[in-house]
């Protein structure tokens, strides 16, 4: 994976094994990743689809089902989060993932 694709410093973490419990950070919680808008289309009127590519990570590949991608906008001054939907491991070679995550808009 080139490294100069990923451009975006976030913090991963776990969501709650409970309905109602606190996201865990995982451990190291932040890594570099691309974050790329999907074509317009398959979401709903409040949601955005983003491929998110990072590094290979096992903790990811493990826990993606209640992940939480959360990325400090400087343009926007705001915390923007992704949920991931889907996981998968490029090539099998442990090189690269893939992550499927919507973003809720407000």
């Amino acid at each position: 994976m080139r490294r100069g694709a990923c451009n975006k410093y976030i913090a991963l973490a776990q969501g709650p094994q409970t309905t109602n419990g606190p996201f865990a950070a995982l451990s190291p919680e932040h890594d570099w990743v691309a974050l790329e808008p999907f074509p317009p289309g398959g979401g709903t009127d409040r949601t955005t689809a983003y491929l998110v590519r990072l590094r290979y990570r096992a903790d990811v590949a493990v826990g993606w089902p209640t992940l939480r991608v959360a990325y400090a906008d400087g343009r926007t001054s705001t915390t923007r989060y992704f949920y991931v939907q889907g996981c998968q491991s490029v090539n099998e070679a442990g090189d690269e993932i893939r992550l499927v995550a919507e973003e809720v808009q407000p």
